[in-house]
């Protein structure tokens, strides 16, 4: 149970950085004092979304499991999406003129992809597999006499 709570606060909270990114990007902030703390929030997601999604990929029996997978997926999208935006963007804080830091987003935005097809090929497999009960009807009506 802890697993799942911490599971799905760790989306929430990537889903607040993911927007906080998308949100800077549409301002013409100072990149000097910014860009560089916008790059390693991105580095930083990228990691955490490779993380999660081997976690959930090892542990079948995680409770809730495809939703997760749906949640992950969800977010893996918008991310690639920020990535999108900075790498096209227009505004002050922008990969445009620096070919190392595209270089470097492409990357991720090749990351973000992988990872995304990891979920539909996990997602692909869980597709009509049926998980058995712990405890069958029967057991648990036996279990229930006593009380």
């Amino acid at each position: 149970m802890n697993r799942h709570i911490n599971f799905e606060d760790n989306i929430f909270i990537l889903n607040l950085r993911i927007r906080l990114i998308r949100d800077s990007l549409a301002l013409n902030a100072d990149p000097e004092l910014f860009l560089k703390k916008i790059v390693e929030d991105i580095e930083f997601i990228d990691i955490a979304l490779s993380r999660l999604l081997d976690d959930l990929v090892e542990n079948i029996s995680f409770i809730g499991r495809d939703e997760q997978f749906d949640n992950l997926a969800e977010i893996e999208w918008q991310f690639s999406q920020v990535l999108t935006r900075f790498l096209n963007s227009s505004r002050n804080i922008s990969a445009a003129q620096l070919p190392i830091l595209r270089e470097k987003l492409v990357s991720l935005q090749n990351h973000s992809a992988a990872r995304r097809k990891t979920i539909d090929d996990a997602e692909s497999q869980m597709e009509g597999v049926y998980v058995e009960p712990v405890v069958s009807s029967a057991e648990l009506s036996e279990l229930l006499k006593k009380f």
